[in-house]
């Protein structure tokens, strides 16, 4: 089978599927549930100088693959997390990354106190409660960095709003990043109450899951065309070709959250498997090979000389009707179970062509 083991800022990890900083990563005991169900690298829940006071409730599903959430950092001790969790999974043979936030001081002690543990091989930190003020967040990063003898990845958020020049800068001191944090403000409300789903003070969370996996692949290939440091991705897995997308887009390695909360942690050996089949079935020995492929082989969009049409597959189609009924221009119509394109009313949006479960549609130029 391929080889799925990846190498990092020099540290091997024996699969690029790893647990994200939120529930997955709460304590000791939900980590190394984490490695039993396969994963290549156990990043813990964010800590920070004081334990969270966690809202209640605090995670809701608003629609199947997704979770809304209003969970803060750990609710853990600094002191607690770092003396009593981090240890329990020195015998576990997967690296460990320890996640801190969030002001310069807070990470200045984080530092210090890993340092001193040896607890983690390696150590994120997350701008999700700072400003994001480029200059602000290169002090953070250094405050961090200049405490501690292993790798730091700096975890952006999607708010970041000049993405260039906080790379720009940040790769100056850290030696990778993580993209992306979960997406918000996001709202929603039961309404026959009038209530908030979520405990929070303004009944706002923060968004992760399928519905980000665009968002995640966005920010991973932007920052991977901005750098050669290494580039975690997270947001949106649910399946391996999921997982494939974020290491085409340039990430040397995936997380994965929602999924697990959703699912059980054993998708992390399950999507690494599947990864190595997947792998194996396109004719590809090791991850290294797929790593920025998208962005090596993407086509720049080019003006055709003919309009683009639907095109049909007749032994492909099975009639479902998909098409016809999700064109919003009243295109497509099927007589007597045979495909039929009215050209004047078509805007050749590919809508059809998505949306197609057997791939029997193909946008392709205007036959002559």
């Amino acid at each position: 089978m391929a080889d799925v083991k990846v190498t990092i800022c020099g540290i091997e990890f024996p699969n690029p599927v790893w647990t994200a900083a939120g529930p997955g990563g709460a304590d000791a005991q939900m980590l190394l549930r984490g490695a039993r169900g396969g994963a290549g690298g156990l990043v813990a829940k964010t800590i920070s100088v004081e334990g969270a006071r966690v809202p209640s409730p605090n995670i809701i599903s608003p629609f199947p693959g997704s979770l809304l959430n209003a969970e803060l950092w750990s609710e853990h001790s600094y002191r607690h997390f770092i003396d009593r969790e981090l240890p329990k999974l020195r015998d576990t043979g997967v690296p460990v990354i320890a996640s801190v936030g969030y002001d310069a001081g807070q990470l200045a002690l984080l530092g210090k106190e890993l340092d001193r543990a040896r607890v983690a091989d390696a150590v994120e930190f997350s701008i999700h409660y700072v400003g994001k003020d480029p200059e602000n967040l290169k002090r953070l990063a250094s405050a961090l960095k200049d405490n501690l003898n292993v790798p730091v990845m700096a975890k952006l958020s999607p708010a970041v709003s000049d993405l260039e020049a906080v790379v720009r800068i940040l790769e100056e001191v850290v030696d990778g990043f993580v993209a992306v944090n979960s997406v918000g403000p996001a709202l929603d409300f039961d309404i026959e109450t009038r209530q908030s789903l979520l405990g929070s003070e303004d009944g706002r969370g923060w968004l992760s899951g399928g519905a980000i996996l665009p968002v995640a692949l966005h920010y991973v290939e932007a920052i991977a065309s901005l750098t050669d440091k290494p580039v975690i991705g997270v947001g949106g897995v649910r399946r391996v070709e999921d997982v494939v997308k974020h290491l085409m887009a340039g990430a040397s390695a995936v997380q994965v959250c929602s999924l697990a909360v959703l699912k059980g942690q054993e998708v992390y050996g399950k999507l690494a498997a599947d990864l190595s089949r997947w792998l194996d079935n396109h004719g590809f020995a090791t991850v290294r090979e797929i790593i920025g492929l998208y962005r090596k082989e993407r086509r720049q969009p080019v003006q055709a000389k003919a309009r683009l049409f639907p095109h049909i597959d007749d032994k492909l189609c099975n009639l479902c009707l998909l098409c016809e009924r999700s064109c919003i221009h009243q295109a497509i119509h099927f007589q007597d179970e045979q495909f039929q394109l009215e050209k004047a009313r078509c805007v050749s949006c590919g809508l059809c062509c998505s949306l197609c479960p057997r791939a029997a549609l193909t946008l392709l130029p205007e036959e002559p």
